[in-house]
C-alpha cells in the first residue's frame, strides 16, 4: 500500500486518531499511568504531527486536543495531589518509585514556580511534578494558570518535529514512493538504534551475562574438559566481557549483512538495479568543483595514504614501546592488505566506468572499503578504550563520516559499485570484530596516549596527502570519463512493429522495483516537442531556483509557479519536463515527464532521438495553511494521454500481454516533412 492510501484511509477516521492523542496526552500526564507506565506521548505526539504534515489530520484540532490533554492530565495529578496528600509520598515508596518522588522534590525546589513547564519536557519528572505541587498545597489560579500556559507552549513544540517530517515524508512520495519509505524507515531506526543502546545498558549486558553463566555452567556439565576450558578463557567475571559480547554480535551483524548481499547478487535481486541506477544518477551530479572535492576525498582515502598513516602509527606505538598492540597492528594490517587488492580487471569483473547500459555487471566485495573500515575502525577503538564518552563519542563519529564520505567518493567516480562496497565494509566489519574481541581478551593494557596517536594519524594524513591529492587530481578525473552508450537507430516500421518493446514499460526507482508505467514513446528533437506541446496549451516547467523552490515553503502558491519535482528512471531524472493547468480544477496541473532512451528512429528527415515518459496528474494542497503539498496521480489511459497532449493526427497506440499484464503504449509518429535533425542540438544527434 502506498503513502497516499494509508493517509487516506486514516483520514476518513480522523476522530478515532485524535481521540488517542488525546487519551495518550492525558494519560502522560497523570501521576499513577505517566510514572509506572511510561506512556510514550512524544512518540504519538510526533505520529499525529506527521499526519497533520501530510495532509491526513488538521492541524488545529490536533493542537487543540494535544493541549486539552495536557491540561486535564496535568490538572487531575494536582488534584490528586491536593486529595490524597498524606498517602501520596507513602504510595510512590510502595511501588518502589521513591526515587522518582524525590528526583520531582529536587526538581521543584530547584526550579520553583518554573518547574510546571519545565517539567512537561523532562520525562523523569513529568508526571510527577503536578502531583508535588498539589500535594504542597499551591494555589488552584496560579497552578491552572501555568498549566494552560505550559500546555499551550508544550503542544506545538512537541508537533512541529512530526509536522516538518510528515510535509517531507509527503513531498519525498511525490518524488519516489522508496524515497518516502526510506525516509520514514530512516527515523524509524535511529529511533530503535537509541531505545537499544539504552535496553542493551541497562537490561541486554547483565541478560547475557546471566545466560552466558548459565550456558557455560551447562556445558561444564555436559562437556567437562571442553567447558572447563572455555571458562579458563571467557571469565564472565571479566571487565571486558561487555567489549566481547559487543564484538560478537558485530560479527554476526557483518556475517549476516554480507551474506544478504551475496543473495541478493546472486539472485540478481533489486540490490543489483540500485547500483545501476545509482550510478547513472551520481554521472549526472558530475561538475567540476565537485569532481575537484571528491577527487581530494577519494585520494585521501586510497591505499598509499592508508599504508602512509598505518606505518607511522607503527612507529608511534614502536618508539612508546607498545609492543604488543604494535604486534597486533602488524597482523591486522597484513589482513587488510591481503584482502584488500581486488583487481578488477584481473578477477573477471567490471568497474562501472566500463558498464553499458542495459549490460550486466558483476559487483565483487570492494577491497579497498573493507581496508579502511578495517585499519580505522580498529585504531578508533584502540584509542577510545576506558576514555571518557565525549572523547569516545568525538572519534567514532569522525571516523564514521571519514568511511563513509571515502565510499561515497569512489561510487562518485565510479570505482566500485554500491553492492561491491556494502560487500566490503561487511568483510572489513567481520574482520574487525574477530580481531577487537582477540585483542579485548588478550587483555592488552599498552599506554598509547590516544590523543597523541590521533595527532599522528592527522599529521600523517596531510603529509601523505600533500602528495597524493594532486595526484589523484589528475588520475582519477582522467579515467573517471564514463563510456557513452551506443545508440541503437530503428526504422519506423521495426519501431511500430515490435522495437517499441526494447524501451523500459515502467520506471525503475533508486531502489530497484518498478514504479508507474510509462505509456509515451516519442521520437522528436526537444526542440520539435516544445513547439509541438506549446500550441496544445502545455508550457516547460518552472525552472528550479532559490525563489521558485521556496514555493513548496509557501502556502496558497499557484500550480503554474512551482517547479515540477524530479522523478528518477533508470537513476536518471527526467530531461524534458512540461506542464499544463487543469481546465476544471484550479488547484491542480498536469505534468509530462520524458527520459531520453539509447534509441533513435530512422525516418523521412533522418533520425531523430527516442524519448519515453508519462503524463502525471498533481493536486495540490495546503495542510495547516503553512506550505504547499503535492498528490501525484500517474496517468494509465492510452486514449487519455492521446487527448491531453492533442496528438490524435499522429499517434499509434501498441498494446501487449506479457506476465498476465497488458502493457499499452502510445507511439507518436515521426513527422514525415519539415525540421530534420539537424535541428536538434548537438548532443542530441545520434
Amino acid at each position: 500500500m502506498s503513502m497516499h492510501t494509508w493517509l487516506v484511509s486514516i483520514s476518513n477516521h480522523p476522530y478515532l486518531v485524535l481521540a488517542v492523542v488525546f487519551a495518550i496526552a492525558v494519560a502522560e500526564a497523570i501521576a499513577v499511568v505517566g510514572t509506572i507506565a511510561m506512556v510514550p506521548a512524544s512518540i504519538v505526539m510526533f505520529f499525529a504531527g506527521a499526519l497533520v504534515g501530510a495532509g491526513a489530520l488538521d492541524v488545529w484540532p490536533t493542537l487543540a486536543l494535544s493541549a486539552l490533554g495536557g491540561i486535564v492530565g496535568d490538572g487531575l495529578s494536582y488534584e490528586l495531589g491536593r486529595h490524597f496528600h498524606g498517602k501520596v509520598r507513602s504510595w510512590f515508596q510502595a511501588k518502589g518509585q521513591e526515587v522518582r518522588w524525590v528526583r520531582g522534590e529536587q526538581f521543584v525546589e530547584r526550579h520553583g514556580g518554573k518547574s510546571l513547564l519545565l517539567a512537561r519536557f523532562f520525562a523523569p519528572v513529568r508526571s510527577t511534578v503536578p502531583l508535588l505541587v498539589g500535594t504542597a498545597h499551591m494555589g488552584r489560579l496560579k497552578f491552572y494558570a501555568a498549566n494552560v500556559a505550559s500546555a499551550l507552549v508544550w503542544a506545538p513544540i512537541n508537533l512541529i518535529p512530526g509536522i516538518v517530517f510528515g510535509a517531507s515524508a509527503a513531498l519525498a512520495e511525490a518524488v519516489s514512493t522508496r524515497l518516502a519509505a526510506a525516509l520514514i524507515l530512516l527515523v524509524v531506526l535511529l529511533y530503535l538504534v537509541v531505545r537499544l543502546a539504552r535496553l542493551t545498558t541497562t537490561h541486554g549486558i547483565p541478560a547475557a551475562k546471566r545466560t552466558a553463566r548459565y550456558a557455560m555452567l551447562e556445558m561444564a556439565r555436559r562437556l567437562p574438559q571442553f567447558g572447563g576450558r572455555i571458562q579458563r578463557v571467557i571469565k564472565l567475571d571479566d571487565p571486558e566481557f561487555p567489549t566481547i559480547s559487543a564484538f560478537s554480535l558485530l560479527l554476526i551483524a557483518s556475517v549476516w549483512l554480507f551474506g544478504g548481499v551475496l543473495q541478493d547478487v546472486i539472485a540478481n535481486d533489486p540490490l543489483m538495479r540500485t547500483d545501476t541506477a545509482l550510478y547513472t544518477f551520481l554521472q549526472s551530479l558530475h561538475a567540476t568543483p565537485a569532481d575537484a572535492v571528491m577527487a581530494g576525498i577519494a585520494a585521501l582515502n586510497g591505499r598509499i595514504v592508508g599504508f602512509a598513516m598505518a606505518s607511522a602509527v607503527l612507529i608511534w606505538f614502536v618508539l612508546r614501546r607498545s609492543w604488543k598492540t604494535a604486534a597486533w597492528w602488524i597482523i591486522l594490517v597484513g589482513i587488510a592488505v591481503v584482502q584488500s587488492p581486488f583487481d578488477w580487471a584481473k578477477s573477471g569483473g567490471a568497474l562501472p566506468l566500463d558498464w553499458r547500459p542495459g549490460a550486466p555487471h558483476i559487483p565483487l566485495p570492494d577491497g579497498l572499503a573493507a581496508f579502511n573500515i578495517l585499519v580505522y575502525g580498529f585504531l578508533g577503538w584502540v584509542i577510545t578504550r576506558r576514555q571518557a564518552t565525549s572523547w569516545r563519542g568525538a572519534v567514532a563519529i569522525a571516523i564514521a563520516l571519514w568511511i563513509v564520505i571515502g565510499g561515497l567518493a569512489d561510487l562518485y567516480f565510479g570505482k566500485t559499485w554500491l553492492s561491491g562496497l556494502l560487500g566490503g565494509w561487511a568483510l572489513g566489519l567481520a574482520w574487525f570484530a574477530i580481531l577487537g574481541g582477540a585483542y579485548a581478551l588478550w587483555h592488552v593494557q599498552d599506554d598509547m596516549h590516544p590523543k597523541s596517536v590521533a595527532l599522528v594519524v592527522i599529521g600523517s594524513l596531510a603529509v601523505a596527502g600533500s602528495w597524493a591529492i594532486p595526484a589523484g587530481l589528475q588520475s582519477i578525473v582522467a579515467t573517471s570519463v564514463p563510456v557513452s552508450p551506443a545508440i541503437t537507430i530503428f526504422k519506423i516500421s521495426e519501431w511500430t512493429a515490435a522495437g517499441w518493446q526494447q524501451i523500459p514499460a515502467r520506471r525503475m526507482d533508486f531502489g530497484g522495483e518498478e514504479e508507474e508505467p510509462l505509456l509515451l514513446q516519442w521520437p522528436a528533437s526537444s526542440r520539435l516537442i516544445e513547439q509541438r506541446l506549446q500550441r496544445s496549451g502545455w508550457q516547460a516547467a518552472p525552472a528550479w531556483s532559490v525563489r521558485s523552490a521556496l514555493g513548496w515553503l509557501l502556502p496558497r502558491s499557484r500550480p503554474d509557479e512551482l517547479p515540477v519535482l524530479p522523478k528518477y528512471a533508470q537513476g536518471e531524472n527526467s530531461q524534458l519536463t512540461f506542464m499544463r493547468p487543469d481546465p476544471d480544477l484550479p488547484e491542480s496541473r498536469f505534468v509530462l515527464r520524458l527520459w531520453s532512451s539509447h534509441y533513435a528512429i530512422q525516418g523521412t528527415q533522418g533520425a531523430e532521438p527516442l524519448w519515453y515518459g508519462a503524463v502525471y496528474h498533481e493536486t495540490l494542497s495546503w495542510p495547516a495553511h503553512l506550505f504547499t503539498r503535492v498528490s501525484t496521480q500517474n496517468i494509465t489511459s492510452a486514449a487519455t494521454i492521446v487527448k491531453l497532449l492533442d496528438l490524435q493526427d499522429r499517434p499509434t497506440i501498441r498494446s501487449m500481454r506479457a506476465a498476465n499484464r497488458t502493457r499499452d503504449v502510445v507511439l507518436v509518429l515521426p513527422v514525415v516533412s519539415g525540421a530534420s535533425n539537424t535541428d536538434m542540438p548537438p548532443h542530441e544527434r545520434p
